[in-house]
Formats: C-alpha cells, structure tokens, sequence
C-alpha cells in the first residue's frame, strides 16, 4: 500500500512524501508567452542561469528542445562539486518539457514543467520526483525542510529570470 502525507510549502507549492520518493511542485506566472517560456525551459544550457546549484549545462548530444537531448550539468548541491546528465524525456510545444537524471548514484530525478496560457500571462507549474537509494533513503524523513527550500529558491530565481 502507497500512503503519502502532504506538506503545506506556503508559496513554494507541496512536497509529497511518497514510500521511496519526494516530490516537489513549484509554480511561477510571468507576463512572457507560453511559446518563449517553452523554448527558454526546453534549452537546459539556460538552467545555470536560474538554477543556484548548476555552475555549467551543455548540451552533449541530440538537438536542442528535442527528445532525447542530453546535457552534462557541473553542479553544486552542497559543498561538493559534481558531474550531472541529464536527458529531455517529452518535448510537447508549448505546453510540456519533461526531463529525468541519468546517473547512477543514489538520488534519482525526474520532473516536468507543464506551461499554459493564463490571463496574466503564462503560468509554468514544475512537478518533481526525487527518488534515494541505498544507504540516503535512510535519510529521507530528514530531506523536506531542505527541499521546501531548494524549492523556494528555484521558484525565486525562475521567475526573477522570467520576469514575473
């Protein structure tokens, strides 16, 4: 049996706490078209501009916005510096730009940005799911209140970037 509890993030949307997996939602609205959105989030090379934790994104492999890009991301979760890749899984103009990890350490991550038309402009709702494995997952009662502010942080430098 799955049971999940649900954490009230306050602006920063929900955290899901899932047997074996958190998942995190954001939500950012900007006066910019759903079409520009699409095209600046379906380019990861545009992540360490708003994302605190990527130094470097390039694309490796595949073309730009299409299924099956990779990009390997430098990143800095803590004080560690790390190699990332990390895959477009859907591509669906303007409305879907979907991506999952690819490495083979103990965090998985797997999200989507879902991008509509709203009367202030658009709105860009990000779904995430972080799965831990191995000795982490003992460490996951522990992980919310640092997601929650992760999440608040991405939420902050997306929509400053978007110029919500």
């Amino acid at each position: 049996m799955r049971r999940s509890s649900q954490v009230d993030c306050g602006e920063t949307g929900r955290i899901r706490d899932f047997s074996g997996m958190k998942n995190v939602q954001t939500k950012v609205v900007t006066r910019r078209p759903a079409d520009e959105v699409y095209a600046y989030l379906a380019d990861f090379t545009h992540q360490a501009e708003w994302r605190f934790d990527v130094l470097t994104s390039e694309l490796v492999s595949g073309e730009v916005g299409r299924v099956g890009a990779r990009y390997r991301q430098r990143v800095r979760p803590g004080r560690k510096e790390t190699a990332s890749e990390v895959e477009l899984t859907r591509a669906d103009p303007p409305g879907e730009v979907a991506f999952r990890t690819l490495d083979r350490g103990p965090v998985t991550v797997s999200g989507a940005w879902h991008i509509r038309s709203v009367d202030a402009g658009t709105e860009v709702v990000c779904d995430v799911a972080i799965e831990t494995k191995g000795p982490l997952k003992l460490l996951e009662p522990l992980m919310g209140p640092q997601l929650r502010k992760i999440a608040g942080r991405y939420e902050a430098d997306l929509s400053e970037r978007l110029g919500a």
